[in-house]
């Protein structure tokens, strides 16, 4: 499950994360991004329009800057954009869009205005710009040397539970991350994990030692679980940083804390890369269901100073697929199609620094 800290922010941390880094529970020094739609290495579109308070840009327009042709699936309904390797499908009145068949979340819907399609100016910059052009418009192309693996929960916090097959998300994101580990180390990097055991680590703690073992990747690997309709809900998900002036994907209304500067906002553009790449991968070899690439301000993203992303490789409520994850083969699976995902990435690093 992701870590407790969830959206809303008392005033308390708030006013700590001004301050900075104390004690390995505040942020870094905040770094202000630059406002949506700052300078790109090319011209924005000029079709602006303000919708409920949000700036918008015409997707068919903003779409012919990446290189994309437009074309109505269902004229006034839905919308693809698409060149030779890229398919993004996009709904009027929806927050979701497919991105080459993986399902992503924005942070607003997309609006129908005068025939013509319109998605935020923060989706089009933060999310399909980075997706179709990578490190056009966005800060230089970080380095991929060492790993840092967030194992979640542990000690005195379990996580998520099955009590029914007596197994927690402490123990299966621990050996997910040791197989993890072992993978990219053949492959050539460095591995740092936030606990190699059974013990409790704190929220600040896990971003504070990626920063200091000089980290270009954060991964933290958790297990998911609701409340009810447990036999329906399965699949895997992926989160990353949710873009500053923007909602997350679980909140309907936009609030104080949107405008807040985060340290893991600095790296918004490759954040956005990375999930896809996870999810994808995920998806591809795990044949899970697809419960999206999502945007959240959850601790470890927040405080991160690297392209970071929160898995959710499955559902612990559901018994089905709880006694796939306690089995080591599909562990393996699990931290195999990570690794892949993160190799996809880095070979879209790779690509951008051309």
């Amino acid at each position: 499950m992701r870590p407790a800290f969830k959206n809303k922010i008392s005033a308390l941390a708030l006013a700590g994360l001004m301050l900075g880094i104390a004690a390995g529970l505040q942020a870094a020094p905040r770094t202000t991004p630059a406002r949506p739609g700052g300078s790109t290495a090319r011209p924005a579109p000029s079709s602006v329009l303000r919708i409920e308070g949000v700036e918008y840009v015409e997707a068919d327009e903003f779409g012919k800057t990446l290189g994309l042709k437009a074309a109505w699936v269902k004229t006034g309904e839905r919308l693809v954009l698409k060149n030779e390797t890229m398919r993004i499908e996009l709904e009027n009145d929806s927050r979701e869009l497919e991105v080459n068949g993986v399902r992503v979340f924005m942070g607003e819907a997309a609006r129908l205005r005068k025939r013509e399609l319109y998605i935020s100016k923060i989706d089009a910059e933060r999310l399909l710009r980075p997706l179709v052009r990578p490190g056009q418009g966005g800060p230089p192309v970080p380095p991929l040397r060492v790993i840092a693996l967030d194992p979640g929960h542990g000690g005195k916090d379990p996580g998520k539970e099955n009590t029914r097959l007596r197994v927690n998300e402490k123990t299966f994101t621990l050996d997910v991350c040791a197989r993890l580990e072992k993978l990219l180390t053949q492959r050539g990097y460095k591995v740092v994990l936030t606990r190699n055991r059974d013990v409790f680590v704190g929220l600040g703690d896990r971003a504070e030692k990626a920063t200091r073992a000089g980290a270009d990747l954060f991964v933290s690997v958790h297990f998911n679980s609701v409340a009810s309709e447990v036999a329906r809900v399965s699949g895997s998900e992926t989160y990353t940083m949710t873009p500053q002036y923007q909602r997350s994907t679980s909140d309907n209304q936009r609030e104080g804390i949107d405008g807040i500067a985060n340290p893991g906002n600095v790296n918004d553009h490759w954040n956005i890369l990375l999930g896809y790449h996870v999810q994808r991968s995920l998806l591809a070899e795990l044949k899970t269901f697809d419960r999206g690439l999502k945007r959240g301000r959850l601790a470890v993203l927040r405080l991160a100073t690297c392209p970071a992303v929160l898995v959710e490789a499955g559902y612990l409520s559901n018994d089905v697929e709880t006694k796939k994850i306690a089995t080591s083969a599909y562990r393996q699976q699990i931290a195999e199609s990570i690794a892949d995902g993160i190799m996809a990435y880095a070979a879209a690093l790779a690509n951008a620094r051309k």
